[in-house]
């Protein structure tokens, strides 16, 4: 019989029955990554994945206002619904505008500049927002 280590077998660690291994890792790699880095402590950004931003979402309202009604499908609801994404994106700008101001602040308190780093969950809309801001600031998320 070979030896082998269960953590190099894939199809178990991928397996039902090694799912705590799995949640347990999740938490060890990124803290191990925390330490690396000597990050203290972070910011963290939730929110929909669905905004846009401002020119984004006005880039789609102005294409469904332009085009012909008679040949768009729904033509109303889309443009309802284009409009209430540029209504929406108010947040991802606020998003960007209030991780930057964070950012830019963490990085003055003249302590160690990895003080507090944005975090989000990496996805686009309010995540993606956070994220901008952060490098705007000339931060790390």
């Amino acid at each position: 019989m070979q030896k082998y280590k269960a953590y190099e077998k894939l199809d178990f660690i991928h397996s039902a029955d090694a799912r705590v291994i799995r949640i347990l890792s999740e938490y060890l790699e990124p803290a191990a990554r925390f330490k690396k880095y000597n990050i203290l402590d972070t910011i963290v950004f939730f929110g929909s994945a669905r905004l846009r931003s401002k020119k984004n979402a006005l880039k789609e309202y102005n294409k469904i206002k332009t085009s012909d009604p008679k040949t768009t499908p729904d033509f109303v609801q889309k443009l309802r619904t284009a409009q209430q994404h540029v209504d929406m994106s108010k947040y991802y700008e606020d998003a960007v505008e209030l991780s930057q101001k964070i950012t830019t602040w963490s990085m003055n308190l003249g302590l160690d500049s990895n003080r507090f780093i944005i975090s989000t969950g990496g996805g686009p809309g309010i995540m993606e927002a956070a994220n901008k801001g952060a490098k705007l600031a000339g931060g790390y998320s």
